[in-house]
C-alpha cells in the first residue's frame, strides 16, 4: 500500500494525486460508508423502508387453557354462597353449595338479535330456575367472580396474576375487562375466529396495549431516514466545493522539465552536470543539499534524506525560500555552494556579463558575478524550460517515490554509476574534503572520519545498488520512461552517443557550440592533475576511466572488491584475479551492456 508523505513546503493550487489503496483513498472510503452505511442498516432493521406495519406488529400464536370460577352469593353469613368451578378437587368441597351450570363454550355474535339471550345475568338466572330457587334470589346477585389463568405460549410465556371481575355482559364474543390486561385478555378469550376477522381485530387491540405490554421495536419513518441522507450528501458534497476550489480542475503536466543526477562522490557526475549547465534552456545547481549536511552534520544520511528531498523538490519549483533555514544570512549569489559551476547563474538574468549561449568557466563567472543578489536565483530559474540537479546524497531511490508522483513536478532520473574501483581511486585525491560527509554516511554523529576501511564506499556500492534493482526489478509504473542508468566508462569512450542518447532522454537538443566544447572538454592531455579534483577541466577522459589500474596496488583493489562485489556484477564490471590483469590495459574490464539493461526510455512491456 502506497505511503502518505508530507511536504513543508506544498505547492499552492495543486491536486496531489492519491492512489488506489493509499491512506487518503481508504480515509474517504470510510467517510463515506459513515455516511450511508447506518442510516441504511438503522432504516432495514426498523423495516422502515419497504414493510407494512402488519409485518412488524407481534402477533404471537398463543396456545392457551382458561379456568373459570363462577361464585354467586346468597345472603350475607358465611356460606351463603353457591359456587362451580373448572377445578374438580375445589368442587368436591362445595358438598351442597355446588351448582353445576349448564354452559356450553360457544362464541356468540354481539350484534346478533339473541345475544341478549346469551347475557350471563340470564343464564344464570334460567340456571336457578331450572334449580327450584327463586328469580329475586337469583337477581339479586351483586357479584360475579372470573378468575382467569393462562398458560404457555409458543413464543413467549404469559403471567397473569387472578383478576377480580366486575359484572359483565358478552359483547361480540369479547369480555369487557376492567383491568390494564384487558387488551391481552381479550387476546385469549378468542375462539374459532376466521383469519380475517383476528388479523383486524389483533392490529385495532394491540394498538390499545400499553407499551409495557408490547415488544419494544424501535421504527424509523422513512421520511426522517431520506431527511438524514438528503443532509448527509449535502454536506459531502460541500465540503467538496469547499476544498476543491483551491485545486485546478485539470491536472496538466508542469510547463518545466526536471532533472536530478542521482550519483556518488568522485563518479564523474560534476562533469556530467556540466553537460546540463552549459546548455542555453538549462538552469542548473550543484549540490544544493549542501548546506542541508553542513547544518546537520551530526545527524545520519537517512535521516537527512526528506529534509533534502523537501529542499530538492523547493528548487525545482524555483522556490529558493527553502534556503532560509539553512543560509539565513545569505546576500548574494556566492553564498550558495558551487554557485559559479552554474551557467545560468553567470548569465542574464542572474548576471549581465554573459550572454545565456555562451560557454561559460567557474573563474570568469566568479570574477564577474559574485555579487549579484541573492534573489536572481529565483528569478533566473522561473525564465528556463529545464531545472537541472546534481545530487550525490540519495542513498535509497524510495525517497524520491514522492517526487516523481508529484504532480507539480516533471522529474526524470538520471543515474550516474562508475566502476568502484576507479571511484576509489579519485577519492584519494580529495580525502580531507571528504571527511565531514563520511561522518555523516557512517553516522558518527558529527566525527570527522577518512573512509580507510571503504566503509563508506561500500555504503555507496549498496546504494547504487539498490537504486537500480529498484528501477530494474518490478519498478512502480510512474517510473516508467522516468529513469535512465549512465556509465561513466560509456560516457568517455562514445560521448556524443551517451549525450545524445541523455539530451534525447531529458527532451534537450544538442547545439553545434555544445559538441564544440564537448569534444574539447573530452579529448585533452592526460588524466588531470590532483589540484583538479573538484574542476571541470579538458583531460583525456578515457585516460582518466582507465587510471586505477596503474595507480592503486593489487591489494587495495582486491579490498575494493570484496566490499563493492555485487556492485561490480550487477553494474557490469568485470573483476580481476591477478596484478597481471589488472594492468593489462588491453582486457576491457567493462562489459557491454545488455538491451533494456539500464534504461526505461526503451521500456518494452512483453520483456
Amino acid at each position: 500500500m502506497a505511503g502518505v508523505d508530507l511536504f513543508s513546503h506544498p505547492a499552492l493550487y495543486t491536486r496531489y494525486r492519491a492512489g488506489l489503496c493509499s491512506a487518503a483513498a481508504l480515509a474517504l472510503l470510510l467517510i463515506t460508508a459513515l455516511t450511508y452505511v447506518p442510516p441504511l442498516l438503522l432504516a432495514y432493521r426498523s423495516h422502515g423502508f419497504w414493510l407494512k406495519q402488519s409485518a412488524y406488529l407481534e402477533q404471537p400464536t398463543v396456545r392457551f387453557r382458561y379456568e373459570v370460577l363462577f361464585v354467586a352469593t346468597i345472603g350475607s353469613g358465611p356460606g351463603s354462597f353457591l359456587a362451580w368451578s373448572t377445578f374438580p378437587a375445589f368442587n368436591r368441597l362445595q358438598e351442597d353449595r355446588l351448582r353445576v351450570p349448564l354452559l356450553s363454550v360457544s362464541v356468540v355474535n354481539g350484534t346478533s338479535p339473541f345475544a341478549s339471550d346469551y347475557d350471563l345475568v340470564n343464564i344464570i338466572a334460567a340456571y336457578w330456575d331450572r334449580n327450584g330457587e327463586g328469580d329475586m334470589l337469583i337477581r339479586s346477585i351483586c357479584q360475579y367472580f372470573l378468575v382467569v389463568t393462562v398458560a404457555s405460549s409458543e413464543t413467549h410465556r404469559v403471567h397473569l396474576r387472578p383478576v377480580v371481575l366486575g359484572l359483565f355482559a358478552f359483547e361480540d364474543a369479547i369480555v369487557p375487562v376492567q383491568t390494564e390486561s384487558q387488551c391481552c385478555l381479550q387476546h385469549y378469550f378468542r375462539e374459532n375466529w376466521s383469519e380475517e376477522r383476528s388479523e383486524r381485530q389483533s392490529r385495532q387491540d394491540f394498538s390499545r396495549c400499553p407499551s409495557s405490554v408490547r415488544m419494544a421495536r424501535i421504527r424509523i419513518p422513512s421520511t426522517i431516514v431520506i431527511i438524514f441522507v438528503t443532509v448527509q450528501t449535502g454536506f459531502l458534497l460541500f465540503m467538496y466545493a469547499r476544498y476543491s476550489s483551491f485545486m485546478p480542475q485539470s491536472e496538466e503536466k508542469p510547463s518545466q522539465v526536471h532533472i536530478l543526477i542521482l550519483s556518488s562522490w568522485r563518479s564523474g557526475s560534476s562533469f556530467v552536470g556540466q553537460l546540463f549547465s552549459q546548455h542555453p534552456s538549462v538552469f542548473y545547481l550543484m549540490e544544493p543539499a549542501w548546506h542541508v549536511w553542513v547544518t546537520m552534520y551530526q545527524n545520519s544520511a537517512k535521516v537527512l534524506h526528506m529534509a533534502v528531498r523537501d529542499l530538492v523538490r523547493s528548487v525545482f519549483l524555483c522556490d529558493m525560500s527553502v534556503f532560509d533555514a539553512y543560509m539565513p544570512w545569505k546576500r548574494n549569489l556566492s553564498d550558495l555552494f558551487q554557485w559559479a559551476a552554474s551557467r545560468a547563474l553567470c548569465s542574464a538574468p542572474a548576471c549581465d556579463s554573459f550572454q545565456r549561449t555562451d560557454i561559460t568557466s567557474e573563474l570568469a563567472c566568479k570574477t564577474l558575478c559574485g555579487r549579484y543578489p541573492f534573489s536572481k536565483v529565483e528569478e533566473a530559474c522561473k525564465t528556463y524550460s529545464h531545472v537541472v540537479i546534481k545530487e550525490v546524497r540519495f542513498f535509497d531511490l524510495k525517497v524520491l517515490y514522492p517526487l516523481l508522483t508529484d504532480p507539480s513536478l516533471n522529474l526524470k532520473i538520471i543515474h550516474l554509476v562508475r566502476d568502484p574501483r576507479a571511484v576509489v581511486k579519485s577519492r584519494e585525491q580529495s580525502v580531507k574534503a571528504l571527511t565531514r560527509d563520511n561522518g555523516i554516511v557512517l553516522s558518527t554523529n558529527g566525527t570527522k572520519v577518512e573512509d580507510s576501511k571503504y566503509k563508506v564506499m561500500q555504503e555507496v556500492c549498496r546504494s547504487h545498488v539498490q537504486i537500480y534493482e529498484t528501477a530494474t526489478l518490478k519498478p512502480p509504473n510512474f517510473l516508467k520512461e522516468r529513469y535512465l542508468m549512465v556509465r561513466f566508462e560509456d560516457l568517455v569512450r562514445d560521448p556524443f552517443s551517451e549525450i545524445s542518447e541523455m539530451y534525447k532522454f531529458a527532451d534537450l537538443s544538442l547545439t553545434p557550440r555544445l559538441k564544440s566544447w564537448i569534444y574539447n572538454i573530452t579529448h585533452g592531455q592526460g588524466p588531470g592533475k590532483k589540484k583538479e579534483a573538484f574542476k571541470i577541466t579538458s583531460r583525456d577522459a578515457v585516460s582518466v576511466s582507465q587510471a586505477w589500474r596503474n595507480a592503486l596496488s593489487f591489494q587495495k583493489v582486491k579490498k575494493i572488491q570484496e566490499v563493492c562485489k555485487g556492485a561490480i556484477n550487477i553494474l557490469g564490471y568485470q573483476l580481476v584475479d591477478s596484478e597481471k590483469e589488472q594492468r593489462d590495459l588491453t582486457l576491457d574490464l567493462v562489459l557491454p551492456r545488455r538491451q533494456n539493461q539500464f534504461s526505461w526510455s526503451s521500456f518494452n512491456p512483453k520483456h
